[in-house]
């Protein structure tokens, strides 16, 4: 027997490294591979609106109410704690998503100023130019079939020239809202500082309007507070603010109270709660719209910001899809063409006039019919609110309005009994409407361009942004980047010039400058890059951009500002070239298409903003506009593309009971209850990180 086979013994196994004692856990992580070619193009992580900083904090969606319909505080509906604010020169509208109506807060603020300085002197209109006007007028006249009264305005001045004031009593002036006191206050906001007695005579108070010709006014306070004006210009603008949100709502009606304060009756600590839908002009600066996110979500602490721009919200708030928007306001006037929810970058024109400057027209026009009030003086409070009111009650555009018309008004001033004036007028209502049509009669200043005194913007270290401007400028060339320059009294107006502002001075170009602008669609994407190589050709917008850039810049060297330029342009002669850009180029040539586009866009004029409630203004600007359409399509041209008929101009009344002025803040406060919102909130956290370069992924018109 075979004898049996040892145990095999394995050896002792060595000691244990010391490493073994470290308490570490088994993992299934794996390497990550190589990046797949295929994605390379991604454009994952590409943007702020990817990062979490966007998607952290977003409002959320409308809670669903249960079956018995009541869950306490869950039912309230969320476009309440939503505020639409409208920024204008004269006033501000704003109120919640869900008013019908806004609330309407004068844009003023009275401060008493240890040292004021004096106002400049307007020039006055010239018997020149009243003579050119009449001349206009009696064509027009002809054109209608009217016939005008014999020595007509011979006879309205010499009964103006005859009449002599009657003084009324306090108790039967009613309609009188009394002046005020500024007692110790020395800053009065709102409809108390349009009261204010020590504005209606020589004093140290001074009257501030924060926003002024589309913009911020830096030119103004410079001139009183110099370096120090963007504080004082952005602390107004906070003041206003708080005063219009905070201030207790209207009780009462009637004319004794419609010029009591009234605002929403939000406390300041609640601003945390609400979100606030800003409207601004179509033709903005990106300084003032930084400096506003500032004071809306740094300062004042609201918890979201969202932007939109008046010409979308007009055609939203007038039920439609592409329309041309003319927004007549207070100092200001601005053009664009909207198609499909989107304001066309190249027919935005701004224009440096408005009501006011209609109003001291009107005034130079009764000075030259001898006036019965012979102490007018523009500069006194009183007086310009007498000019405002004969202008909304006189003032018309129809040609069947002229003849000897009989009318009063009241003159009321500080610690004097009021004088009721008898007013004759036979043409001087229409001749200040037309000066719409001829602004030079009327002497508005141009649109304000800051003067440059700092060549290099702020080192990248200290802005509230990292990055540099100029990189972050080549991403959006449509509307001249993501990135804005701190407001400050020496920036330069970063205004962007258009093809429809160059087709307003297409005269004064030169031959060099309209070879830039009047490129064709294929000629376009061989001639941008080499006049503007550092802005990326990422679209036919920016393509458009860069040759609009380009032109203007030579344009400057020959010494015109096209910005400047274009805004004392006529508001026919502005219509006509803002629709002419809508086929993308000055001439409007059909050659590349847009016929279609042009016609549609010409069929749907709407016209917004207060001045835009004077008689007649809708039938003078169709008929100028369409005669100026039908002499440029004319059929002898026998261009190449011209259409059989010209276009025709139509101008489309706003909806029934909605006021012009507020067209555009309905339009937004319907938008505040889309779905669609809920993407393009901007969160304070949100501007706290990126700063302006936020609005690039949650704006439509960036």
């Amino acid at each position: 027997m075979a004898p049996k086979a040892a145990k095999q013994v394995l050896p002792p196994n060595p000691p244990a490294d010391e490493t073994r004692t470290l308490p570490l856990a088994y993992t299934s992580f794996h390497p990550p591979p190589f990046v797949n070619a295929k994605n390379v193009s991604s454009s994952y992580l590409k943007t702020e609106a990817q990062t979490w900083v966007s998607r952290s904090h977003r409002p959320t969606k409308r809670p669903k109410t249960g079956d018995d319909g009541d869950d306490g505080d869950d039912d309230i509906d969320p476009a309440s704690r939503r505020l639409v604010i409208h920024i204008g020169s004269e006033a501000i509208r704003l109120g919640r998503a869900t008013d019908l109506y806004p609330t309407v807060v004068p844009h003023v603020l009275a401060r008493q100023l240890p040292h004021p300085r004096a106002q400049p002197a307007r020039p006055h209109a010239t018997e020149a130019q009243l003579e050119m006007l009449r001349a206009e007028l009696r064509s027009i006249m002809r054109q209608y079939k009217l016939r005008p009264v014999s020595n007509g305005w011979q006879s309205a001045n010499s009964y103006n020239s005859s009449v002599e004031p009657e003084p009324v009593a306090a108790h039967n002036d009613v309609y009188h809202v009394g002046f005020v006191d500024e007692g110790d206050a020395s800053v009065v906001v709102g409809h108390e500082a349009l009261r204010l007695a020590s504005l209606s005579r020589p004093s140290a108070w001074r009257l501030f309007s924060p926003w002024t010709r589309g913009m911020l006014n830096v030119t103004g306070y410079a001139a009183e507070y110099g370096d120090a004006c963007i504080e004082a210009l952005l602390g107004d603008v906070q003041r206003i603010l708080t005063h219009a949100i905070s201030s207790a709502p209207s009780k009462a009606s009637g004319p004794a109270d419609a010029a009591d304060d009234a605002g929403l009756g939000i406390p300041t600590s609640e601003y945390g709660d609400y979100a606030v839908l800003l409207l601004v002009p179509d033709s903005f600066s990106r300084s003032d719209l930084r400096a506003l996110g500032h004071v809306l979500l740094r300062y004042m602490g609201f918890s979201a910001l969202h932007v939109q721009t008046e010409g979308l919200c007009a055609t939203f708030g007038a039920g439609l899809s592409a329309a041309c928007v003319v927004d007549v306001g207070a100092t200001s006037i601005g053009i664009s063409c909207v198609e499909e929810g989107l304001v066309l970058p190249e027919t935005r024109v701004a224009l440096s006039y408005g009501g006011q400057d209609m109003s001291r027209f009107f005034g130079d026009v009764l000075r030259g019919s001898s006036f019965p009030y012979t102490d007018l003086q523009e500069a006194r409070l009183a007086d310009a609110q007498l000019l405002q009111d004969l202008k909304e009650r006189f003032v018309t555009l129809q040609p069947s309005q002229v003849g000897l018309n009989l009318y009063d008004f009241m003159v009321r001033l500080p610690g004097e009994t009021a004088r009721k004036y008898a007013l004759r007028l036979y043409d001087e209502p229409i001749l200040a409407g037309l000066m719409l049509f001829h602004p030079d009669v009327a002497a508005p200043p141009p649109m304000p361009r800051r003067p440059l005194t700092c060549a290099q913007p702020a080192p990248a270290e200290e802005a509230d942004e990292p990055e540099p401007t100029a990189v972050l400028a080549a991403a959006n060339a449509s509307l001249g980047g993501d990135e804005a320059v701190e407001l400050c009294a020496s920036a330069v107006l970063d205004m962007a010039p258009t093809l429809a502002m160059l087709g307003c001075v297409s005269r004064r170009l030169s031959p060099q400058v309209a070879a830039l602008v009047d490129m064709r669609a294929d000629e376009a994407s061989e001639e941008a890059p080499r006049a503007a190589p550092t802005i990326p050709q990422t679209s036919a917008m920016a393509t458009q951009a860069a040759k609009c850039a380009s032109a203007a810049a030579q344009a400057a060297q020959d010494g015109i500002d096209v910005v400047q330029a274009a805004s004392v342009t006529p508001l026919d002669h502005a219509v006509f070239r803002s629709l002419l850009a809508s086929t993308g180029t000055v001439d409007g040539s059909f050659a590349h298409g847009g016929e279609e586009r042009l016609r549609r866009l010409a069929n749907n004029i709407v016209c917004t903003g207060g001045a835009a409630r004077i008689p007649g203004l809708s039938e003078a600007l169709e008929a100028r506009v369409s005669m100026l359409l039908a002499e440029h399509y004319a059929p002898a041209d026998g261009a190449p593309g011209a259409p059989t008929t010209a276009p025709q101009a139509v101008v489309i009344p706003p909806p029934r009971n909605l006021d012009p002025a507020s067209l555009a803040w309905k339009g937004l406060a319907v938008m505040a209850h889309l779905d669609a919102m809920q993407e393009l909130w901007i969160q304070a956290s949100d501007w706290d990180t990126l700063g302006y370069r936020a609005l690039k992924e949650k704006s439509l018109f960036l």
